[in-house]
């Protein structure tokens, strides 16, 4: 019976560590500001329009407004992503990455459609 146990936590242990993730980076940049851009589907004939976003950070997790708007699109809604390096994945109801690079932010969300991302930090 004791080695039954043994066996039993041993395995719990080893498949605890193999379902852990890889550590993410600390963040490297800090989005917290207004951002305001435009975004275009992958397919273009599926339409474009654009995007203001107003960001807050602490430490790696980012929040903020969104307000999207486009041919059949307009409405606000609220992110949450986490920062890692010079990355940021957004989560919920619009998934992607953006990748951020001085007051430049671009990259693909995946809402309705994919679609392609470039932001400007506002001053």
């Amino acid at each position: 019976m004791r080695s039954t146990r043994g066996l039993v936590a041993a395995v719990v242990v080893l498949v605890s560590a193999g379902c852990a993730s890889a550590p993410m980076a600390p963040p490297s940049v800090n989005a917290t500001g207004k951002w305001q851009g435009t975004w275009q589907f992958e397919q273009v004939s599926m339409g474009s329009g654009q995007i203001v976003m107003d960001l807050k950070q602490v430490g790696a997790e980012l929040t903020g407004d969104v307000l999207v708007t486009g041919p059949s699109v307009n409405r606000p809604t609220t992110i949450q992503a986490t920062v890692s390096g010079n990355q940021i994945k957004l989560e919920g109801r619009i998934p992607g990455t953006l990748t951020v690079t001085g007051d430049q932010m671009s990259g693909v969300v995946f809402g309705v459609l994919e679609a392609n991302v470039t932001l400007q930090r506002q001053k």
